[in-house]
């Protein structure tokens, strides 16, 4: 366990990369939400808006193609070598979280439906089974379940794959990772830092009047983004940890 909290957080402690990955998201988000601004009445409208997303993509993959390259060796000096790599990772980044973001729009669809299938448990579960406030219970148990399925199941199992790709690794090393305890205890972890912290963070309301909303509201916001980053680059650190090591 000492080896790989190590292993993430000499990840974690490259402020370079850090950094890239603070100014880097900021400026994709930002650019990805005025790409929907971009008109698209003339041809040549739609030629500029379909390069730009080329060119968003391409950085977006890049970052984090190299980052898993560089996780998957850390060390002094190694930080540029990572972000040299060529087009073969970022071409499996792209294939796996295709795969995945197509898995997760599936989950969160079902959401869609929580209400008629907590309405039929409802209809057919034993009085003693019934929750007093009605199927609210059913549908509320169903949320919980698609959210673990949603942040924590399916990338749990998609991401080891993924990084082996990305890192030169075999599938079989990415699914060698899914047999391993200490994985899933670890990225449990990560997935509360990461997501439920950050969740929690921009849902506690603070401050008095607009414009102390508004500066707890960006303060949150920014912290929120802070730990996000990090979960993610911890995240990275030990999905190269368990794909190169040896099993328990």
């Amino acid at each position: 366990m000492r080896k790989l909290l190590s292993h993430s957080l000499v990840v974690l402690r490259n402020w370079r990369l850090t950094a890239l990955h603070l100014v880097g998201n900021a400026a994709l988000l930002t650019c990805a939400a005025l790409w929907l601004l971009v008109p698209e009445a003339r041809l040549w409208q739609l030629a500029v808006a379909a390069l730009s997303a080329v060119v968003l993509l391409f950085l977006f993959l890049w970052l984090h193609a190299g980052t898993l390259a560089y996780a998957s060796d850390p060390g002094p000096g190694k930080l540029l070598a990572a972000f040299r790599g060529g087009l073969r990772g970022m071409g499996w980044l792209l294939v796996g979280l295709a795969a995945l973001f197509t898995c997760m729009w599936v989950v969160a669809g079902w959401s869609d439906s929580l209400w008629q299938t907590s309405g039929y448990l409802y209809s057919k579960a034993p009085s003693a089974l019934r929750p007093l406030g009605g199927n609210t219970g059913y549908r509320r148990f169903g949320e919980y379940l698609l959210t673990i399925l949603f942040w924590y199941i399916l990338p749990g199992l998609l991401l080891p794959v993924i990084a082996a790709k990305v890192t030169g690794a075999t599938f079989r090393q990415g699914l060698r990772t899914l047999l391993r305890w200490r994985y899933w205890l670890v990225l449990a972890f990560i997935v509360l830092v990461g997501v439920w912290l950050p969740e929690l963070l921009l849902q506690w309301k603070l401050g008095a009047g607009l414009s102390g909303e508004t500066a707890s509201l960006a303060a949150r916001f920014v912290t929120a983004y802070a730990i996000a980053t990090a979960a993610w680059l911890s995240a990275a650190g030990i999905l190269s940890y368990f794909v190169a090591s040896k099993p328990d």
